[in-house]
């Protein structure tokens, strides 16, 4: 994996400019609050000075003698006092004295019309501060007072807090890139762990759970996982069940087989009809070898996802096609056959799987009938739904085992296994996928003769009027 393609490496980078935008926000604002104070210092320092050499030369008049503080003297500060023709009638520059020259400044222009002046600009870290005020006399403005100074004291403070901001900033740096690499290391040690477990478990007939020890980001993927855990291991005790009950199924017969042939093949003198009637009951367990067979290649193709896409399929004529297959049947057990069904009850399916879901579930009804009981078929179109009900008199299935009959190889009385009435415990297995596949469902009720009630909800390509039974 390259570096820049690696999470840890991404998250490294971003704590390194989030620290310095970090300190490169704070730097700005803490300076930039230092230039306003010293600003507004400034500007009530210098107005306040010109207002009150304003206020004694209004008194005294421009010809008064001035007497300047020493910070005054020099390039740091200078006054430059003017009349109302903007001569300059006094400057305490020693370096460029200009009295006696006109001078057209904005802070003198400014002042000679009444108002004061102030105006400040840094630059190199140089503070540049200039501020006028009037000299009025007997309600005349006859000058102007303007203080100019230049001060460095700004670059001495940046040049203290300069070294104190980069130090804090290096601190800052690696304070983030501590923070990142501590989340990294933790993360990586969260999704380790996972990975070895993962690889752990993979080796383990016993599909165990990743505990979830912590409520971060990484405890969702773990959830996951242990979801996808309990569906495999699910699907493995279903695999480990499927072989096991398939193997009894077809080793049953194949046991059955080869005893009636070495019945044959030991036994002397066997006469023509013994023979023939062992060689009906083979033909008897190779018939159920081969139905079993066919439901299990039937179940493959379902769990494989090997389906025709959906087509309209007329429900109604598949019952009425079904329950003309299995009335020869119905009349070897005196099993009467009542039938309530609406002609119009398409749905979007396969022919197929329809054939699948009424056979299976008519071929129930009748093998665990009673002897003269009743089996009535109902198909009719509600709320947009087609429903299939098949309501027996039969032996009933228990509330406790009406889930698990649509497990394969699960039968509710193992006993009637040979008796002629067990199945192979897939039909309704087949039954069910296809269902789900329809996109319906499928529901076990007792019937109010006491049997069995199936009832069979799938959508509908056209909405009918409603029905009730």
């Amino acid at each position: 994996m390259k570096l820049r393609e690696s999470i840890s490496f991404r998250i490294l980078i971003l704590c390194g400019v989030a620290a310095f935008l970090s300190v490169y926000i704070m730097s700005s604002v803490i300076l930039n609050r230092i230039e306003t104070a010293t600003h507004l210092a400034k500007q009530t320092e210098l107005q306040a000075a010109a207002s009150e050499y304003a206020t004694s030369l209004s008194v005294y008049g421009l010809d008064a003698e001035i007497t300047l503080p020493d910070t005054y003297a020099g390039i740091n500060r200078r006054l430059i006092i003017t009349d109302s023709s903007l001569r300059i009638v006094f400057d305490s520059s020693d370096i460029e004295n200009h009295e006696g020259k006109i001078i057209y400044l904005p802070a003198v222009v400014t002042a000679l019309r009444g108002d004061e002046f102030f105006e400040f600009s840094s630059s190199n870290l140089r503070l540049e501060s200039s501020a006028a005020a009037p000299v009025v006399s007997d309600g005349k403005i006859i000058g102007a007072v303007c203080i100019f100074e230049t001060d460095v004291s700004l670059q001495n403070i940046y040049k203290a807090l300069l070294p104190a901001l980069l130090i804090s900033g290096i601190v800052t740096i690696l304070l983030f890139l501590t923070l990142g690499a501590a989340f990294v290391f933790f993360l990586l040690r969260r999704i380790s762990n996972l990975i070895k477990t993962v690889k752990e478990t993979q080796g383990d007939e016993k599909i165990e759970k990743i505990p979830v020890n912590y409520n971060d980001e990484v405890a969702p993927i773990i959830r996951e996982f242990n979801n996808i855990y309990e569906r495999l291991d699910y699907v493995q005790q279903m695999r480990q069940a499927f072989v096991s009950d398939a193997s009894h199924e077809l080793r049953t017969p194949l046991a059955a087989i080869r005893l009636l042939c070495e019945s044959i093949t030991q036994t002397d003198d066997v006469d023509t009809e013994t023979i023939r009637e062992f060689m009906e009951d083979i033909i008897l367990e190779v018939d159920r070898m081969s139905h079993t067979a066919e439901k299990l290649l039937v179940l493959s193709r379902l769990d494989n996802g090997n389906r025709k896409g959906h087509a309209p399929v007329s429900l109604s004529e598949t019952v009425y096609k079904m329950i003309n297959a299995f009335e020869p049947i119905a009349a070897d057990k005196d099993v009467t056959i009542e039938s309530y069904i609406e002609d119009d009850c398409i749905i979007p399916g396969e022919t197929e799987g329809a054939n699948q879901i009424v056979g299976n579930l008519i071929d129930n009804a009748i093998k665990y009938n009673n002897v003269g009981g009743t089996l009535r078929i109902y198909l009719f179109s509600k709320n947009g739904k087609c429903t299939f009900i098949t309501d027996d008199t039969g032996i009933g299935i228990a509330p406790e085992y009406r889930e698990q009959v649509f497990e394969r190889f699960y039968r509710v009385d193992k006993s009637r296994e040979h008796d002629g009435r067990g199945g192979s415990g897939l039909g309704l297995a087949i039954v069910k996928r296809n269902v789900e596949h329809f996109g319906g469902t499928i529901r076990i009720s007792d019937s109010v003769t006491g049997g069995t009630r199936f009832t069979v909800v799938l959508p509908s390509l056209q909405t009918e009027e409603e029905h009730s039974i």
